[in-house]
C-alpha cells in the first residue's frame, strides 16, 4: 500500500511539467516608434509603449498611435520542451494541452515603427483616375454619398 501511495505521489507531481515549471505565458517587452502607442493584448488595452506584458501564443497585439497607422503583430510561438518532462505520463500531457503550455511565445521583444496616417490616400487614389460628379449630403441620416466618374 505504501508503494502504491508513493507511486501515486511521484506520479501526481510530474505530472503536468510544463504547466507547473514555465506556464502558458511569457513576460514580453514592447515597443513603438515614436513612443507612446497604446498596446491591446486580444482588443484588451493593457497599457502604453514601452511596456512589458505577459502574452500567450497567438495573441493579437494592436499598436494605436494618434496621427499613425495601427500595426497589429500575432505573437509566434513553438513547442515548450519542459514538456518533455510528462514522459509516458498521458494525465501530465492532458493538462498541459488543456492550460495551453505545450506551446509558448518565442519572442522576447517586439519593436515596431509607426507610420504617419494619411486618411486622404484611398480618396486621393480614386480622385486620379476620375471626376466628382455629385455629392449629396443628407443630414437628417447623417450620410454623404459621392458619385466618382472613373476615367
Amino acid at each position: 500500500m505504501k508503494k502504491l501511495l508513493l507511486f501515486l505521489t511521484a506520479a501526481f507531481l510530474l505530472s503536468s511539467c510544463a504547466t507547473i515549471f514555465t506556464g502558458s505565458n511569457r513576460s514580453v517587452l514592447f515597443e513603438s516608434n515614436p513612443s507612446g502607442a497604446k498596446i491591446y493584448v486580444n482588443g484588451i488595452e493593457k497599457g502604453k509603449t514601452p511596456s512589458q506584458i505577459k502574452v500567450t501564443a497567438d495573441d493579437r497585439v494592436d499598436f494605436k498611435l494618434e496621427g499613425f497607422s495601427e500595426r497589429v503583430v500575432v505573437m509566434d510561438s513553438k513547442f515548450n520542451l519542459v514538456a518533455i518532462l510528462n514522459g509516458f505520463s498521458l494525465i501530465g500531457w492532458g493538462v498541459d494541452a488543456i492550460s495551453g503550455s505545450l506551446q509558448r511565445v518565442d519572442t522576447k521583444y517586439v519593436k515596431v515603427d509607426l507610420e504617419k496616417a494619411n486618411p486622404n490616400k484611398q480618396t486621393a487614389k480614386y480622385l486620379e483616375k476620375g471626376k466628382v460628379r455629385d455629392v449629396k449630403i443628407n443630414t437628417s441620416e447623417r450620410t454623404i454619398v459621392t458619385t466618382i466618374i472613373l476615367n
